[in-house]
C-alpha cells in the first residue's frame, strides 16, 4: 500500500512538472530569436514572454540569472543580470554600506539600458522590503524604476 501510494504521488509530482506555460519560439519573430542568439550564444533556460510589441526574455548564463528586453525589429533595448557584490563600483558599495547597511542586501543586478548602465538591489526591511535603483556614481535617482 505505501509503496503504491509513493508511486502515484511521484506520477502527479512528475505530471506537474511538464506544464507548458513557455512562449513557443515559432511565435516569436526570428529577427528576435536571431538577435538574441548572437548577444547570448551561451544562454541556457531560455523563456521568451511576450511584452506589448516587445519580447521579455529570461534566461542563465553561467549559473547567473539574467532578462533581456528586444523589440519586434530585433533591438535590444535593456539587459539585466545578477552580479556579486564585488562587481559593483565602489562608490555604488559605499552607498549600499553606508545609507542601506551591506546585511540586508539581496539580488544585486546591473542593467544596461542603451549606454546607460543602472544597480539594483533589493534592501531587507523590517515589514516591507525596499527596491532601489543606483547610477555608477552611486547616487539613487527616484525616476529610475526598478525592472522586475
Amino acid at each position: 500500500m505505501k509503496a503504491r501510494n509513493l508511486f502515484i504521488i511521484l506520477i502527479g509530482l512528475g505530471l506537474l512538472s511538464c506544464d507548458n506555460d513557455d512562449y513557443p519560439y515559432s511565435e516569436v519573430p526570428s529577427v528576435v530569436l536571431n538577435e538574441f542568439m548572437a548577444e547570448y550564444s551561451k544562454a541556457s533556460d531560455v523563456d521568451f514572454k511576450p511584452k506589448g510589441e516587445n519580447y521579455e526574455v529570461e534566461f542563465e548564463i553561467d549559473g547567473n540569472d539574467h532578462k533581456a528586453l528586444i523589440n519586434s525589429s530585433g533591438n535590444l533595448l535593456r539587459e539585466k543580470k545578477e552580479i556579486s557584490w564585488n562587481e559593483l563600483p565602489i562608490e555604488v558599495r559605499e552607498t549600499l554600506n553606508m545609507e542601506l547597511g551591506k546585511k540586508d542586501i539581496k539580488n544585486l543586478e546591473l542593467v544596461r539600458w542603451g549606454t546607460k548602465i543602472f544597480y539594483q538591489a533589493e534592501v531587507d526591511r523590517f515589514l516591507v522590503n525596499e527596491e532601489v535603483v543606483l547610477d555608477k556614481t552611486g547616487k539613487q535617482d527616484p525616476k529610475l524604476n526598478f525592472w522586475k
